[in-house]
């Protein structure tokens, strides 16, 4: 049995979460461990997680000092229920169907060097339109995330905490980390799409030159060639 923590993390989301609860308590995976961790949201977020409580496994809302923070309470819950598999599926996100977690595990082969699985990400914008991003391998974590968070379901260890020194780029860091200490065959990347993105939400696209400077940071661990003429690109723009 592998049990997933899906964890929501969220701050007046009031538009959004409720979609997203939907998506989750619609898998038909059996094994679901349901948190969500808000913000201290002040609109009517909260009404609508407490609509579905005695569905979730835990809930909670209180101040928070950004998303890692929230996913970092996220991940310190789970580890006190037990073990099993992560994945964050933020407030306005969605799982690509209702059966992507039950074929996943009932499917696919994952023996217990894998450290994390990727998918494919549907990206939502905001005319309507739909276009899939495919998960790349593992061999381009140097560079890039190969996969987004969202489609991201990663093995629960004790020593996972996000940096939240970084403020837009600390799931790369993670994967960064995970690929030089277990080697990129601990990666793994499937080719079925995971979840669905609300492309317009995204921090990363209205905030691209922090995201290079936090990229570079993380990479200054395993300075290259490569990594000089970035830092120098970087530096002259």
């Amino acid at each position: 049995m592998n049990t997933v923590f899906v964890i929501t993390v969220c701050r007046n989301a009031e538009s959004l979460i409720e979609d997203t609860i939907k998506s989750v308590l619609s898998q038909t995976y059996p094994y679901i461990k349901y948190l969500i961790i808000d913000g201290a949201s002040t609109d009517g977020t909260v009404d609508i997680i407490k609509k579905y409580a005695d569905n979730l496994t835990y809930w909670v809302s209180e101040p928070d000092k950004g998303i890692y923070d929230a996913m970092n309470k996220g991940l310190a819950k789970a580890l006190q229920l037990g073990d099993g598999w992560v994945n964050f599926m933020n407030a306005g996100d969605f799982f690509a169907d209702d059966e992507v977690l039950q074929r996943i595990f009932e499917s696919e082969n994952i023996d217990d060097n894998i450290k994390v699985i990727g998918g494919n990400t549907v990206n939502v914008f905001p005319d309507g339109r739909e276009e899939i991003h495919f998960a790349e391998p593992s061999a381009v974590i140097p560079q890039r995330l190969p996969f987004s968070h969202q489609a991201c379901i990663a093995r629960l260890t004790p020593d996972w905490q996000f940096n939240t020194n970084y403020k837009y780029s600390a799931d790369f860091d993670f994967l960064y980390k995970t690929y030089w200490k277990y080697g990129p065959e601990s990666i793994m990347t499937i080719n079925t799409p995971i979840a669905k993105y609300r492309q317009e939400d995204s921090l990363s696209m209205v905030n691209a030159k922090k995201v290079k400077g936090e990229y570079l940071n993380i990479q200054s661990s395993h300075r290259d060639l490569r990594w000089w003429k970035e830092y120098l690109k970087w530096r002259l723009l």
